[in-house]
C-alpha cells in the first residue's frame, strides 16, 4: 500500500547537514497497525507528517499503491491528502472558529457525505466519547482531553484508509486511553491501517507491528 524508498530529511546548517532522518525504507501494507517508537528526537513524528503527505520537504521515493507521490500534481495529491487519510495531531489542531460539531463534521463535508449521513456519523461519535452536551461549544472552551478526543472523533469521521496519530493518548487519562486505543483496535479489524508514534509501549501493545527509529534510522522492526 504505502512504500518508502531511502527515505532522507536534512536541515542545512551553515557548516553541516543534520539530519533528521537517514536512508528510511518501509513497506506498509494495507489493514496493518504500526507503532513508531523511539527517543524524542529520533524521527517519529516527522516520518509520521511525510507519510501522511504532510511534509514535502525530503528526499527519496515514496509511492502510495502504484501512484509516486513525488511525481503527482499539486491538486492530485490534496485530494488523495482528503480522501484517504485521516490525522490526530499532538497539538489538536482544531479550528477555533467552529464547534466541536462542525469541527468533527469537517472531514465529512470534504468527502461530500450527505447532510442525514454526517448527522448519524456525528452523533454517534458525539455519543461514543461522552461528547453529546458540549457539542456547541468552542475548542477554547474544552480542556486538553475533550479537544483531543474531538481531534479523534473529527479524524476517524469519514472512515480514512490510513489513520495516522502522534501521540494520540498522550492528554488523555489511562481509562481515556485504553478507551480510545480500543476504538482504533476496533478500525483495525474493519480493515483501517493504523501508524501512530508513541512514547507508550502499552499503545504498542494494540497493534501489528513495532518499529523502533533512532537518530533518523529504523534500528529495529518487527511483528508484535
Amino acid at each position: 500500500m504505502i512504500q518508502l524508498k531511502e527515505i532522507d530529511k536534512f536541515i542545512e546548517s551553515r557548516f553541516q547537514r543534520i539530519f533528521i532522518l537517514k536512508g528510511v525504507n518501509l513497506t506498509i501494507e494495507e489493514g496493518e497497525f504500526i507503532t513508531l517508537m523511539g527517543p524524542s528526537g529520533a524521527g517519529k513524528s516527522t516520518l509520521l507528517n511525510i507519510l501522511g503527505l504532510l511534509d514535502e520537504d525530503y528526499s527519496g521515493e515514496y509511492f502510495f499503491g502504484e501512484r509516486n507521490i513525488r511525481k503527482m500534481r499539486e491538486r492530485d495529491l490534496s485530494n488523495l491528502h482528503k480522501s484517504e487519510f485521516g490525522y490526530i495531531f499532538q497539538a489538536y489542531h482544531l479550528i477555533d472558529e467552529l464547534t466541536v460539531y462542525e469541527n468533527i463534521e469537517t472531514p465529512l463535508l470534504y468527502r461530500k457525505v450527505s447532510s442525514n449521513e454526517r448527522k448519524s456519523i456525528i452523533a454517534d461519535l458525539l455519543d461514543r466519547f461522552n461528547m453529546v452536551a458540549k457539542k456547541d461549544l468552542f475548542p477554547a472552551q474544552l480542556s486538553g482531553g475533550q479537544q483531543q478526543l474531538v481531534g479523534i472523533a473529527r479524524a476517524i469521521a469519514g472512515r480514512p484508509r490510513v489513520l495516522l496519530a502522534d501521540e494520540p493518548t498522550g492528554n488523555l487519562h489511562s481509562g481515556q486511553a485504553k478507551e480510545i486505543m480500543e476504538v482504533f483496535q476496533e478500525l483495525h479489524r474493519d480493515g483501517t491501517t493504523i501508524i501512530q508514534a508513541t512514547h507508550a509501549r502499552e499503545n504498542a501493545d494494540y497493534g501489528t507491528r513495532l518499529i523502533n527509529l533512532f537518530d533518523g534510522r529504523i534500528e529495529s522492526d518487527e511483528a508484535i
